[in-house]
This record gives C-alpha cells, structure tokens and sequence, in this order.
C-alpha cells in the first residue's frame, strides 16, 4: 500500500520519537565542537578583561575602540582562529556524513535502533557519502557561480532603464531559483544515500542515475514532503528570532534564558534532519518496493 503524505510525515515524526536518544547525542557533539571553538575567544577575553572595568562596560554594550585595541594586541593570537574554524569546520561535516550513516542505518531498520548499530552504520556508510557529498558541493558550486553571472547579466541588461519593478521581479525569481536547486541539489544528495543505504550498494553513478530516475517519477510527492518538513523547520527559525528579540540583555540572568533558547533551536534542527531522513527512508522504501500481484485460483468442489 503507497503512503499517502499524511500518512508519510505521521509515521515519519513516530520514528523520529522512537529515536529521540540519537537527538541528544548530536546536540551532545555539536556543542562539545562550539566549546572547542569557542575557548580560545574564552582566554583571550579572560586576560584582557579579568582584572579590567571595562568588563562591565562591555555587558551593557558594545565600545568599539576597546575592539579596536584588542585586535591589535592579540593580533596574531586572532589571526589563527580562522584557521581553527575552517579546521573543525571540515571536520564537522566529515562527522555529519557520519551522523547520516547512522541514522538512514537505524530507519532502514526500525529493529536494529542501539548505538551500536547506529556507530556501525555510521561506519559501513562513511566513505560511499563522503563521495555523494563531494559530488553535490559540484552543483553547489556551479548553482552559485550561475547565480553570480545572472545577476551581472541583469544589471547589465536593466543599466539604461528605469523599470525598478521588472528589476525587482528578475531579481527575486533570480533567487527563488537559487534556493530551488539548492534544494533540488540536496534532494538527489539525500535520496542517493538512502538508495545505497537501503540497497547495500557502492556503485555512486549508477545510484545516481537511478535515484534521478525515481525522484522524476515520484516527484510531486518526494518533493511536497521536502518543502512542507523544510517549512517546519524554517518556522521554527521565524519563532526563535521573533522571541529572541524580546529578550532583554541585561541583568546577566536573561543571557541564561537567551543560551537556553538557542539550544532549543539547535535542538529543534537536529529533530527537523532527523525527520528529514525518516521520510526519505519511508518514502524510499514504501515507493520502491515490488508490486505483488495477488491471482486468485479457482477450485471446483463437488459434492459427492
């Protein structure tokens, strides 16, 4: 029987319930990676401000000629963090193939849900999405820099004219089709996991060819599923923004209530990519599987 798309996000948000545990153990790893990054900021802070006035100036709001005169003291402390960022920047994403593994592992098979299984598929999967992905930051690359000449293209092409309103329109749909194959972009990426996920194979062309084939045939559904958990999650962004703006900055206590805030929406991500992977898994399997023709025989019963 074809999942309907109420039925799809039901089951979908069920699955992600049944496995909030692995939820927790990314927040767990991503803020274990914002502490990393954020302890050298930490001990700069700390020697220039421990013993200085400036520190409660500086709570109550921004000077920027104190910024100016800590650049140039720790300047070529500052000058490595770059570095340090795009270091574990490049690290993080080779965790969340990782993460990716695992969880298209544990949707695969409801059954098979502990951390060992989730760390095994983690594992068994790294490598094959690591080439997916490195393939996808191709067609990412090229959306961006399509995106760049388009944009020089029309303003070479509005320069002499006064019509801001056709400008405006050409501009818009200019983006709406960026964010489009981005999003088509990370669709095919997502669906060619689950296919070599879910079929056990390595071959990533032909997972590619095949998983193109499969979206263009269900693509209503695929994609109405996509746009509407994509909607929830950039909802919940709208929702923390518009909070966050209420939220005085001083005294101290309410950066308590602001940390606490974030986390939630750092949580609140991590259960939209989850959620992400349950339906593409469900829907991958529910419309991929072998329609099984069920022919009724006829027997004659005589009676004696």
């Amino acid at each position: 029987m074809t999942l309907t798309l109420k039925n799809a996000l039901i089951l979908g948000i069920r699955s992600v319930f049944k496995n909030i545990k692995f939820i927790f153990l990314l927040w767990g790893i991503n803020a274990l990676a914002a502490f990393l990054l954020s302890m050298p900021i930490y001990y700069l802070l700390i020697d220039n401000l421990n013993y200085s006035l400036m520190s409660d100036e500086l709570a109550l709001g921004f000077d920027f000629t104190w910024y100016i005169q800590f650049r140039n003291i720790y300047e070529s402390s500052i000058g490595e963090i770059p570095f340090m960022i795009y270091s574990m920047f490049g690290v993080y994403i080779l965790v969340q193939i990782f993460f990716v593994g695992g969880l298209i592992s544990i949707f695969n098979l409801p059954e098979k849900n502990h951390m060992v299984d989730f760390f095994f598929g983690g594992v068994k999967y790294w490598f094959r999405f690591t080439r997916v992905v490195l393939i996808s930051l191709v067609f990412f690359m090229m959306a961006f820099i399509f995106h760049d000449y388009l944009g020089l293209f029309i303003e070479w092409a509005f320069s002499e004219t006064e019509n801001q309103m056709a400008d405006f329109i050409i501009r818009l749909a200019r983006y709406i089709l960026l964010v489009f194959f981005i999003g088509l972009v990370t669709l095919v990426s997502d669906y060619t996991k689950v296919h070599m996920a879910v079929q056990d194979t390595t071959k990533i062309f032909q997972s590619i060819y095949q998983t193109l084939s499969f979206i263009k045939i269900n693509f209503n559904k695929i994609f109405t599923v996509f746009l509407i958990i994509a909607l929830i999650g950039a909802g919940g962004a709208i929702l923390y923004n518009l909070l966050e703006v209420f939220i005085p900055r001083t005294p101290y206590y309410f950066l308590l209530l602001s940390f606490i805030l974030q986390q939630m929406l750092i949580i609140f991500r991590l259960f939209i990519k989850m959620y992400f992977c349950s339906t593409e898994v469900l829907l991958y399997k529910d419309l991929s599987a072998d329609v099984v023709e069920v022919k009724a025989k006829e027997e004659k019963i005589g009676v004696g």
